[in-house]
């Protein structure tokens, strides 16, 4: 630990040193009134225990009866530091949560201290059913920028607060207030000179808007403290009349939306304006004088008053993490990267959920992202259906598959919801195999799937027609944006000497990527039709992927390089760039598994090609370093995406080919630099603070000077995969088509890892490992590798290694050769 004496900043501002922590460093104190406290997993901060946010050392509320939130989880963590009880109630905010720095704080050097300020700092975390925050700006109230459905309805202010403490009106300044951000809630404490304050920010479920004021002396003295609160009445669509408790009223995409203020004890100033105050009387003893106000978002108006319970934020907290505890295995890990990781990506598919009923979707719908492209864009819906399968309820992930199959272009195809303006694009993809593997996971009812099987197969149909202009069997587009990779894609400038013509017109290119997915999609009808019995799909299918695969390796495979390239319509000139894309056969099974077409999965691993910094990259660097790094306004951005492609595409090699130059080494490395992209990277005492999944990073190439990737402006993107490939990689679990249970890890060096809970074709199932070394981790399980299957034991095996276990006879089968797909 190291203490720093206050010092005053150019702004006369005092600033603090750290208390340094394995888990989060925070400022020491603030004005040496407010004490923050340390709220992390893992963090050692002395001898004494930590204090978990929102427990009696902090804010005063009651937590609802029943079990803790977490019992489930916190009986695997071991931190001495930490109470399991605390994990039990608080996991994921004592996981994620941080502080929030106004300004550079003192203690170390000034680089380091701006970093600290990132780019979500005015952001609320916990989002409603449709009512979400893109902005929250650092003032009592709720004030910023707040959306409901679609960003194209948003309200810059809610309501602003004020205090006159005896009297005297309270003008707050930058060191007079410190934030503490969690998942569930943001916490301003305020230390106004003879009173503190703790203001709670939140979003419920239902969509209020909720800040609860806990007020106490500071100087063991009486006083009198008002609270004033104003707010405006609001623009709203299709707008009707509006009157105070109204703010406004109107509708969103055909759902009515009513706005109400609700401040329990304020009264209403004689003006015409919406102007609030509440007197009270906090007594000297230092206990909480409680206060509310909320803006309430409703869909029926309102006959008589509504109350806001005392324990408000309790009852939300409650409500939150319960989404978390009913709905996300357990996972443990001795990297604890990937432990916050997994948890923070949670968030991630949480953050981005909306659940309402419109024209064009109904039910639950992810978005892409909420403070981005909030719609279910076409492009990352596959990779958001990977995720949804490993949430333990299938609703969520079934929900998403229905609203991409509602939304067809007159061709057929599958094409970004209309209701939201991005971007109305028809992109490529491979949604159809992503639903198949779901189905693999949690088996979808036959009704329901007879009813998706006709828009799949419209999908399929059009990519194989409307994308066919010359008819020669394979997809083709003159427009980079349907990759989902735009101006990242140097193939389409290769007859424009690499040089960006935004007066030209690309030309139509025939793609690898086009061919793989298509083929894959066809390949998941035929097995999603075989289950249902509908045979005439199957045989339709079934050629469809024939004839389409004995194309594309005939167009595209080049024995002299050992690569898949993209070709020109027109002429079926070869494009001899090498692409990500080109390693797409293997990610989808069109590359057979034969010794000429295996050559080209080293280059996936290759340092001279795709494995750079931060791999993979989305054009090899085999070219960039014979060319230029500064193409004319061509881009070479890295991305979560590509990078997730690469990751699962090199597990598909590692499963389904018979090679042996990509290793399980390989794509934990993969992760491990995955990891590091994502973490902000900006604490000198917490390499794993504040992860950020932003939508592409620039400036990582070897002549950058800075020390990291530079982050886009879109934050906490749902556009790309994670915790599938923890399951599927880390941990190992292969989706099949039958009741086997298949596992082939790859985190073969890790000393242990705990996989709980997870759902899969109706079960429960825990994957454990634990070497055995005498170190026992787990209590519950013996050393060793085990799979249990709803709690009872079905095998454990000294070593770690990839097998397949069948619950019929209980046998267990190791696995030396890789399998069909």
């Amino acid at each position: 630990m190291r203490h720093e004496k206050p010092t005053a900043n150019a702004k006369g501002v005092e600033s603090f040193g750290f208390v340094r922590c394995g888990a989060l460093a925070t400022p020491r104190r603030f004005v040496a009134l407010v004490v923050v406290a340390v709220f992390a997993a893992g963090c050692h901060s002395g001898e004494e225990k930590q204090t978990a946010p929102g427990s009696a050392a902090t804010t005063a509320t009651v937590t609802p009866a029943g079990p803790p939130v977490f019992s489930a989880w916190a009986k695997y963590e071991r931190n001495p530091k930490i109470d399991q009880a605390q994990f039990a109630d608080n996991y994921i905010d004592l996981t994620l949560g941080h502080q929030v720095f106004q300004f550079p704080p003192q203690g170390i050097p000034s680089v380091q201290a701006r970093e600290l300020l990132l780019d979500d700092d005015k952001l609320l975390l916990p989002t409603g059913r449709r009512l979400w925050g893109q902005e929250l700006l650092l003032q009592p109230g709720f004030v910023g920028k707040f959306c409901y459905i679609h960003s194209s309805f948003c309200s810059k202010k809610l309501f602003e607060v004020g205090f006159v403490v005896d009297g005297k009106p309270v003008v707050i300044y930058d060191n007079m207030y410190g934030i503490e951000r969690y998942p569930s809630h943001t916490m301003v404490r305020y230390a106004l000179g003879s009173i503190s304050v703790d203001e709670a920010k939140y979003i419920t479920y239902d969509d209020r808007a909720v800040a609860t004021y806990q007020i106490r002396s500071a100087d063991k003295k009486a006083h009198e403290v008002r609270i004033e609160v104003e707010a405006p009445y609001l623009p709203m669509p299709n707008s009707n009349d509006a009157g105070y408790p109204l703010l406004g009223s109107g509708s969103m995409q055909q759902t009515p939306v009513y706005v109400y203020l609700d401040a329990p004890g304020f009264e209403r100033a004689d003006t015409s304006l919406i102007h609030l105050s509440r007197k009270l009387t906090v007594t000297a003893d230092g206990s909480n004088t409680l206060a509310q106000v909320a803006a309430s978002y409703e869909n029926t108006p309102r006959h008589g008053t509504t109350a806001l319970p005392d324990d408000l934020l309790a009852r939300h907290r409650h409500e939150y993490d319960q989404w978390f505890a009913d709905n996300v295995p357990y996972f443990d890990a001795p990297d604890q990267g990937f432990k916050r990781m997994w948890y923070y990506r949670w968030w991630v598919v949480r953050f981005n959920m909306t659940e309402a009923d419109t024209p064009d979707l109904s039910s639950y719908r992810f978005y892409e992202g909420k403070l981005g492209f909030d719609n279910p864009i076409t492009f990352a819906v596959p990779v958001q259906i990977k995720e949804l399968t490993y949430l333990r309820d299938p609703k969520f992930a079934l929900s998403q598959i229905r609203n991409t199959y509602r939304n067809l272009a007159p061709t057929g195809a599958v094409v970004d919801p209309p209701g939201s303006p991005y971007w109305g694009e028809s992109y490529s993809h491979w949604i159809a195999a992503a639903v198949l593997e779901f189905n693999r996971v949690h088996p979808i009812d036959p009704a329901v799937l007879r009813g998706l099987l006709n828009d799949m197969a419209r999908d399929v149909r059009a990519w194989v027609t409307s994308f066919d202009g010359d008819s020669d069997g394979l997809p083709q587009s003159a427009r980079p944006r349907i990759t989902g990779y735009d101006l990242d894609i140097l193939s389409y400038w290769y007859f424009d000497d690499l040089k960006l013509n935004l007066r030209g017109q690309p030309t139509d290119l025939e793609r690898v990527d086009f061919a793989s997915f298509v083929y894959a999609n066809a390949r998941a009808l035929v097995e999603l039709a075989r289950q249902v019995q509908n045979l005439p799909f199957e045989r339709e299918f079934t050629e469809v992927a024939e004839h389409l695969r004995g194309v594309a390796l005939k167009s595209f495979w080049d024995d002299e390089t050992h690569f898949f390239y993209p070709q020109r319509a027109e002429d079926n000139h070869r494009i001899p760039i090498r692409e990500l894309h080109g390693l797409f056969p293997f990610l989808t099974g069109l590359a057979p598994d034969e010794p000429r077409y295996r050559l080209a999965v080293s280059k996936l691993v290759d340092p001279e090609e795709f494995w750079a910094r931060y791999p993979p990259v989305i054009t090899s660097l085999y070219h960039y370093k014979r060319w230029n790094w500064e193409m004319d306004g061509l881009t070479r951005n890295i991305a979560p995406h590509p990078i997730s492609m690469g990751a699962r595409t090199l597990l598909q090699i590692l499963k389904h080919y018979n090679q042996s130059s990509v290793t399980p080494a390989h794509f934990m490395e993969l992760m491990q630099h995955y990891n590091d992209l994502v973490f902000s990277g900006v604490n000198p005492f917490d390499r794993y603070w504040r992860p950020n999944v932003h939508e592409y990073y620039s400036k990582w190439e070897p002549h950058q000077s800075t020390s990291r990737p530079k982050p886009s402006d879109i934050s906490h993107d749902f556009h790309s995969m994670y915790c599938s490939l923890i399951v599927e990689g880390v941990v190992g679990l292969t989706p099949r088509a039958d009741e086997k249970i298949e596992l082939r890890p790859n985190a073969l060096e890790w000393p242990y890892f705990l996989l709980d809970r997870l759902r899969y074709r109706g079960k429960d199932l825990t994957i454990v490992w634990d070497r055995p070394d005498g170190q026992k981790q787990y209590a519950d399980f013996p050393e060793g590798f085990s799979l249990y299957v709803d709690g009872k034991q079905a095998f454990t095996r000294p070593l770690i290694g990839s097998v397949v276990y069948d619950p019929a006879d209980g046998s267990v089968t190791e696995l030396k050769d890789p399998s069909p797909f």
